[in-house]
């Protein structure tokens, strides 16, 4: 009998019914496009598409330019209006859906996309989470579930050139998702575009994870999937996301992206910018992203981000003050 484990076709190829969410808040819902497009063509016939509640909206409105914004809101999703309570901690949406007036990207997206979309909750912490998605995945009879991020904001070991900046959303979502009740698959675009980490780090933990036996197999973007993913970028524009789809048009080399600081930071696309890689979410954990352990257990936003602070020895970006104006007028001396 084999000990291999199943890579994300076999599971798809085998299975009726997924979810897919993206992990890191944000635009990550929109990753989660090209996966659905991949195991619809494989036989999956009802997906479920969604994020979770954490948005880096401008707390003063506006624009980016007026504002930069350093923090996300995370948000209770049972506070959103015009959506639909599934479990506690998940919440289906459509376009309507808004929380104080805005959109999630979840809602954004839902407009251009076929399937029924959701928001998983975080301010229950991480117990929250997965106990809703559990109860659904039973409930529902999923078969199996991807998480979408990008870049390399999970892979933090403690041991990087530079401190994370925003790992801690990430880390909450993979850490109920190697708690779920069905198999789990965790895959990742746009390889370094959030410049988080230098490709060389990157390169040494996901190399980490492949001999530990975590690489689970890989997806390049269509030509469809970048037509729908750019159409998803346009009903929620985010700084990050669309450099998985204008990578695999080519648009390669050194780039700045407009994160972490109103200047941005360098960030190096490849042609494997614009592939998936699927690894297996509990060999992650125990070979590269150890800190997801110590946040298994949170029950609210407040407990995990004082653990991410006093345990793990990092700055929640949570904590970060929600935006800065740096376009003033110019005072005269």
């Amino acid at each position: 009998m084999s000990n291999f484990k199943p890579s994300l076709t076999e599971l798809a190829v085998t299975s009726k019914k997924v979810m897919i969410m993206g992990i890191g808040g944000g635009g990550d819902v929109i990753l989660g496009i090209p996966i659905a497009n991949y195991v619809r063509i494989l036989g999956v016939e009802k997906i479920y598409l969604g994020g979770v509640s954490s948005q880096w909206w401008n707390p003063k409105g506006g624009t980016r330019r007026e504002n930069f914004v350093l923090a996300p809101l995370v948000y209770d999703v049972a506070q959103l209006e015009k959506a639909e309570l599934w479990e506690p901690m998940l919440a289906h949406v459509n376009q309507d859906s808004s929380f104080n007036g805005k959109r999630p990207a979840e809602a954004a997206v839902s407009e251009v996309v076929p399937w029924e979309v959701f928001v998983g909750g975080l301010s229950d912490g991480v117990v929250g989470l997965r106990d809703s998605l559990n109860a659904f995945i039973t409930n529902e009879g999923i078969d199996f579930f991807v998480g979408a991020d990008i870049g390399a904001h999970s892979f933090h070991d403690g041991n990087e050139t530079s401190p994370p900046f925003a790992s801690l959303i990430s880390l909450m979502s993979l850490s109920a998702m190697i708690q779920l009740d069905c198999p789990a698959v965790y895959g990742f675009a746009g390889y370094t575009v959030d410049a988080e980490m230098e490709i060389e780090e990157l390169d040494e933990r996901v190399g980490r994870i492949m001999r530990a036996g975590g690489f689970l197999g890989a997806y390049g973007l269509t030509q469809k999937d970048v037509s729908d993913y750019l159409k998803a970028c346009e009903a929620f524009p985010d700084p990050i996301e669309p450099f998985v789809a204008r990578a695999a048009q080519g648009d390669l080399g050194l780039k700045q992206v407009p994160i972490i600081s109103p200047w941005g930071r360098r960030a190096y696309v490849t042609p494997l910018s614009a592939i998936y890689l699927f690894l297996d979410p509990k060999i992650m954990v125990e070979a590269v992203s150890t800190g997801v352990k110590a946040l298994m257990d949170t029950r609210s936003m407040e407990e995990a981000e004082t653990i991410y602070h006093e345990v793990l020895g990092q700055f929640p970006e949570t904590w970060a003050p929600r935006a800065i104006n740096y376009v003033g007028k110019k005072e005269h001396l």
